[in-house]
């Protein structure tokens, strides 16, 4: 996972990093903010008589943040740099799960004397940026003065709470990721509901996703079934119109049968135990949606660690797997069923047979149904038709229009004009 992308405030839980940001500067006397790699602030804790506050509309200091988060990232510690008005501050990277993610700043200070040379040098760094200190009634002498090693020790202490801060908020931190995603999902099919009531297909169940889901789940793969979930939860919503009691119904038949599903994997009926339990409490409790797509996540974390500890590998389900898993990440090249059948080696006739049997859809079928999904996600950024018919293996473009339209029951380009133009 790309934790950058997702956004400091879903990983940091910032009234807590607020407090911890206040406890610091008031014992240190120093500035500290929180940013993102950009160099753009996301937190910051500040003298309301200091330089950074005073100067703020006057200053970017965002290029010389990321610049030197960068260099503190290479070295794997505290990095000590110069700012544009010649103070001295200090930055140190926020690494999770490996990741650089953030960086966290301190200062500004002198590390020498302010002297008559340091003040005329200062009001020289300032002019470059048409900051007057006496208009913004700044006083020279309330810059800190510190010692370097201290200063250091300082922001190097810091980035140690706020790891530490991190990591006691860790298994909160990926479930509050996935919420945040399913909403964004939500609020795309929300758009699509308004798009597609009139549409033949309105309200279908998305049975290709569950049989889809269900594959993942019997063979263990966490990271395909928990991108699966996504997806299918939406649907879910799409086909339940909003109605939370539908979308709890559901979630529990199908939740239901994927306890068998497991059990038929190898799972133990006595590891589901809990699963089951907490599946059923669902179904009785008032939740809003993001409640049901916590503790569906939850259902289905439960589901894969018990069959990922057995792992029987059935060879169909093998096949299957291995088939949905290859053109999940190929959909936009050229496939077809002997190539596919070739490139996990089994028969194209058995193949054909395993879509139809255990996923209840051809194998064109799912093909194209990967692909219009992915279709509409690029067509909701706005890209032209041309650009999303050859991004998703449609290298005819008419082509593409006809499928589109075949499955959506909308052209793409009126597809794209009413997502873009709907509130």
């Amino acid at each position: 996972m790309d934790y950058k992308e997702a956004g400091l405030d879903k990983i940091l839980n910032f009234n807590q990093l607020r407090k911890l940001f206040e406890n610091y500067s008031i014992t240190s006397g120093l500035d500290v903010a929180l940013y993102d790699t950009d160099g753009r602030e996301q937190l910051a804790v500040r003298n309301k008589k200091g330089i950074c506050e005073c100067a703020k509309d006057y200053f970017s200091c965002a290029q010389s943040v990321a610049e030197s988060g960068r260099k503190a990232s290479e070295l794997g510690s505290a990095y000590i740099y110069e700012t544009p008005c010649g103070l001295i501050m200090c930055v140190t990277p926020f690494v999770f799960e490996e990741q650089t993610i953030g960086y966290i700043t301190t200062g500004p200070v002198v590390l020498w004397e302010k002297d008559e040379f340091f003040i005329e040098e200062f009001r020289k760094n300032c002019e470059k940026f048409s900051f007057d200190p006496k208009k913004n009634d700044f006083d020279i002498s309330s810059i800190p003065q510190i010692d370097c090693k201290i200063m250091t020790s300082a922001a190097e202490t810091l980035t140690v709470l706020v790891n530490y801060l991190a990591s006691e908020e860790k298994k909160y931190i990926k479930q509050r990721l996935e919420i945040s995603k399913l909403n964004v999902e939500r609020i795309k099919i929300a758009k699509e509901m308004e798009i597609m009531k009139s549409q033949p297909r309105y309200n279908k169940y998305p049975i290709e996703l569950e049989k889809e889901l269900i594959t993942y789940v019997q063979m263990g793969d966490k990271n395909q079934a928990k991108l699966i979930i996504n997806r299918f939860l939406s649907e879910i919503f799409s086909y339940a119109s909003g109605d939370l009691e539908i979308v709890k119904a559901k979630l529990y038949e199908f939740t239901a049968f994927l306890s068998r599903s497991a059990v038929e994997a190898g799972a133990p009926i006595s590891s589901l135990t809990a699963v089951i339990k907490k599946n059923s409490k669902m179904l009785l409790e008032n939740s809003d949606f993001s409640s049901l797509c916590r503790e569906t996540v939850e259902i289905l974390d439960g589901f894969l660690d018990a069959v990922y500890k057995v792992k029987s590998k059935k060879s169909a389900g093998k096949h299957l797997y291995n088939a949905i898993q290859y053109i999940n990440s190929h959909y936009f090249e050229e496939i077809n069923l002997e190539t596919l059948a070739g490139k996990i080696f089994v028969s194209p006739y058995y193949l054909s047979h395993l879509f139809r049997a255990e996923m209840g859809v051809t194998f064109s079928d799912y093909l194209n149904k990967i692909r219009i999904s992915r279709a509409k996600e690029l067509l909701m950024e706005g890209r032209s038709v041309e650009d999303v018919a050859e991004r998703t293996g449609f290298n005819d473009g008419n082509y593409f229009i006809k499928i589109f339209k075949k499955y959506v029951g909308l052209t793409p380009s009126k597809y794209r004009k009413m997502v873009l133009n709907s509130p």
